[in-house]
């Protein structure tokens, strides 16, 4: 599942089978929100949309009947962004600040019914406010990022409250995960400013214990600057999204697999310009930008052999999903 970046703000929202490449996506919405977030089994969409200038409210869209419903109040100077369902898909996490021309007031994260009910804060505020990722894959932990340079990872314990973070003392953003522990893939060096793919490093972060291991990056031998990663999806090994920095600072990306120690590591042939992987059970799904300033979604076995072209789109994609019905 991906979003098809149009003019504006606005964008549609569609579905492309893998096992079936020949089939054209079907498009389920057509979206004019800042964030949203597919349900557990697939059947809706959680959408921030934004009201007025210094407003946003949470609405939900139900992808079989089409039907729309509003489920925050209208609260005017108030933005509530960056839905995520709870795992069983009856709320719904959003965070919230208080906006106006000169300020921005966080008024931290809640809960709400996906009917509207029984909304309450579970996490107070904290600096600039927060945009939340998703849950944890066992759902008891609620991920979410810092809005500061360069972002955070952070893990909210649903039950106890409990906040962790990686690597506090850097800008760091979350790769992927998967169930067992350490289950989280970190990325941190990665700055607006420098070469392409700057100092990026991929950690393995153990999100109860604290404890990391880097697996790859410019301290790695050899030395690559990675940005990207996905677990494959028995969580056994690991595809990754990296420059070279062996001879100086490369600047067109490719792919490499390794193994969850950071071991064994394998060139993926004809992925050069790779970004966003997604490793599948029908192969490893990347982007890669064309010439005509377009996307292409590419397919390639992770044994080898030449990548496939899934899809071509005119225009920029910015987010994949993989949704197994």
């Amino acid at each position: 599942m991906f979003t098809s970046t149009g003019s504006g703000a606005e964008a549609t929202l569609l579905a492309l089978p893998i096992a079936s490449p020949a089939e054209q996506p079907v498009k389920l919405a057509s979206l004019a929100a800042a964030s949203w977030q597919i349900r557990p089994d697939g059947s809706a969409l959680a959408l921030s949309f934004v009201t007025s200038n210094d407003s946003a409210r949470i609405a939900t869209v139900d992808l079989r009947s089409g039907s729309t419903r509003w489920v925050t109040p209208d609260e005017p100077g108030v933005r509530q962004v960056t839905p995520v369902w709870s795992a069983d898909g009856l709320a719904i996490y959003y965070s919230a600040s208080r906006t106006s021309a000169s300020s921005l007031t966080d008024l931290g994260i809640f809960r709400i019914g996906a009917d509207g009910s029984a909304n309450a804060r579970v996490h107070g505020p904290d600096g600039n406010g927060a945009e939340l990722l998703g849950l944890t894959p066992d759902g008891a932990g609620l991920r979410w990022s810092r809005i500061r340079a360069g972002g955070s990872l952070d893990v909210l314990d649903l039950t106890t409250g409990d906040d962790r973070q990686a690597q506090p003392n850097e800008a760091a953003s979350e790769a992927s995960w998967r169930l067992a522990r350490p289950r989280a893939l970190v990325v941190t060096g990665i700055c607006c400013a420098g070469p392409v793919g700057g100092n990026g490093t991929l950690w393995l972060w153990d999100d109860l214990s604290g404890s990391s291991q880097m697996l790859l990056g410019p301290k790695s031998d050899p030395p690559v600057a990675a940005v990207a990663a996905s677990w494959d999806p028995a969580g056994s090994r690991v595809v990754a999204v990296v420059y070279d920095r062996s001879s100086g600072f490369g600047t067109r990306s490719s792919l490499v697999t390794i193994d969850a120690a950071g071991g064994d590591r394998k060139a993926v042939a004809g992925t050069e310009g790779a970004s966003l992987p997604l490793w599948t059970p029908a192969g490893i799904v990347f982007l890669r930008a064309t010439s005509q300033g377009g996307t292409e979604i590419m397919l390639v076995s992770p044994a080898g052999g030449g990548p496939q072209t899934l899809y071509t789109d005119a225009r920029p994609i910015g987010r994949l999903a993989l949704i197994n019905p």
